[in-house]
């Protein structure tokens, strides 16, 4: 658990030199969004090893980086790997080659051999992506030095402080891989001192329009040879994205973003542009082709259940996005047939 202690989230009125570059997994104001950063602040404040929960199109690696950032050792080394691009060899690059074999007994110091990872973070912070893709000899000799806080380096035979701080990304399906016996309890136990959840997009629909507006920016300074200014969104058009159901999460939405800033001519995105970019990067192939009034109603009965969706069916909360009285949203629903079994089943 984090301190009370602790600092609450960054606000707008806080000192310039206390500010931290979040990344957009960790931008907004939603509840969800201020916990998983009062968390993050507690892993860089306390130096501490971290599991970060992400689902796909989520960078957990962002949001280690950014808590390595934060912390007092933010001059020292940010290793990271890939559990599942290493595949197999993870192992030999966790602790290194010619550590591999050492003595498993319980009773037995970690041997690390230099110019591992775990030699080369020392003293900073080392980052595990896809740690679900772990081997269970790595898992127990991970578990194994996190649970000693020291380690035997080969070079010199001499026992040293582990001096690790551990961040392990993985996605939702940990918790059952626990409960299967196909991830260490031991080391999920000491990864998850701290947990960090990282909310999926659309679940928090109220810090669409702040990260839609960080993306923007970012894609506007990456074509910094086109002199672009950032773009802007109308309400409307961040209500329609918003109530998206964005499976692919930030990813999906920074390639929307970057698409729209492609097209250079439109510098304010309208619902219009919005409703033409999703179309074509999600084709709608009907059951039968129709007239274009059917189309349009049609798309009007999937863009109000998608809103409604996004509304848990609160009616006065889904006309405000719509731009329409909640009486005439009640009258659509009935003459488009739209029900709440259908929405949410």
């Amino acid at each position: 658990m984090v301190p009370p202690s602790l600092d609450s989230p960054l606000r707008e009125s806080e000192p310039a030199a206390r500010r931290v570059d979040w990344p957009p997994e960790l931008i907004g104001h939603s509840v969800l969004v201020r916990r998983a950063r009062e968390l993050a602040r507690g892993a860089a404040a306390l130096a501490s090893r971290a599991l970060v929960v992400a689902e796909p199109g989520l960078d957990a690696g962002a949001v280690a980086a950014a808590i390595h950032r934060l912390g007092a050792t933010a001059d020292e080394p940010l290793v990271s790997a890939d559990c599942a691009a290493l595949d197999g060899r993870i192992e030999d690059r966790l602790f290194g080659r010619q550590a591999a074999g050492r003595s498993s007994r319980s009773d037995s110091l970690e041997w690390v051999a230099p110019g591992s990872l775990v030699s080369a973070a020392r003293g900073g912070t080392l980052f595990l992506a896809n740690g679900l893709d772990l081997p269970a000899s790595a898992q127990t000799r991970l578990a194994r030095a996190l649970r000693d806080g020291e380690v035997r380096m080969r070079a010199t035979r001499g026992v040293l402080p582990l001096d690790v701080r551990l961040i392990v990304g993985c996605g939702p399906a940990i918790d059952a891989d626990v409960d299967a016996g196909a991830f260490r309890d031991d080391l999920f136990r000491r990864l998850a001192s701290i947990r960090i959840d990282l909310p999926p997009l659309r679940l928090r629909p109220e810090d669409f329009a702040a990260i839609a507006r960080h993306l923007a920016a970012g894609s506007s300074a990456a074509g910094e040879a086109n002199a672009q200014a950032p773009l802007r969104f109308t309400s409307a058009a961040l209500g329609f994205l918003a109530a998206l159901p964005w499976e692919g999460n930030l990813r999906e939405l920074a390639e929307l973003v970057d698409a729209l800033a492609a097209r250079g001519s439109v510098a304010t995105v309208r619902v219009e542009d919005a409703v033409q970019l999703v179309r074509l990067a999600r084709p709608l192939v009907p059951a039968r082709l129709g007239s274009l009034r059917e189309a349009r109603r049609q798309f009007e009965r999937e863009y109000i259940a998608a809103v409604l969706r996004q509304y848990g069916w609160k009616m006065g909360e889904a006309a405000k996005v719509l731009g329409i009285q909640r009486t005439n949203l009640y009258r659509k629903t009935r003459q488009l047939r739209i029900s709440r079994a259908k929405v949410t089943g």
